[in-house]
């Protein structure tokens, strides 16, 4: 039998029929899990849900920044960075796992703001991450923080490096609180 010929139709590509995979949110990319954030939002909430929901979030943030925490040439510098973005289902268990309050000092409600590292460390955990020959730290001296009231979601995004460029720059910054108290001392004094 001689073989078929070909005809412009058999010439079209055949899509691939093998297993279909489904596109898969990174834990970094994807919301708490919540119940609707419809009814959690509308009225007041118990104060003791709110702070079990942060307690939640914060442990769900510091996994995730832990996470993104590898090695890198630029955390020799201390400039490597790390993001996070996520919703809450209340904005109160946001201002509440930061300590946050929803308005600046002069009333205004805020978007963006510089929280200093020691603070945003008090509020999460110390988070390290561990190399063979080393730690990984955050980085001083401030971790920003987006926050987008329409849709109760909210981005904290900063730096991390070394341990050891960490305990310079806070053995710096003691020396310069030392060096400042003496010299208001010394001032008073006068």
């Amino acid at each position: 039998m001689p073989p078929k010929k070909r005809t412009a139709e058999d010439a079209q590509p055949v899509a691939a029929t093998g297993p279909k995979t489904k596109k898969q949110k990174t834990a970094a990319t994807a919301p708490v899990a919540s119940t609707s954030a419809s009814a959690s939002t509308v009225g007041p909430v118990d104060p003791s849900v709110i702070r079990q929901r942060a307690y939640t979030l914060r442990n769900a943030v510091y996994r995730q920044i832990k996470k993104q925490m590898k090695w890198t040439p630029s955390c020799r510098y201390g400039s490597a960075r790390w993001s996070y973005t996520s919703s809450v289902p209340n904005p109160a268990v946001f201002f509440r796992m930061f300590r946050l309050e929803p308005t600046g000092p002069k009333g205004k409600k805020w978007k963006q703001k510089k929280m200093p590292i020691h603070d945003f460390e008090g509020c999460i955990g110390e988070v390290e991450g561990s190399l063979r020959w080393g730690t990984l730290r955050l980085m001083p001296p401030h971790v920003n923080m987006k926050w987008n009231e329409e849709d109760n979601m909210f981005t904290v995004s900063g730096k991390y490096g070394l341990a050891q460029i960490r305990h310079e720059y806070d053995a710096a910054e003691e020396e310069a609180q030392e060096a400042a108290a003496a010299e208001a001392e010394k001032a008073s004094k006068e």
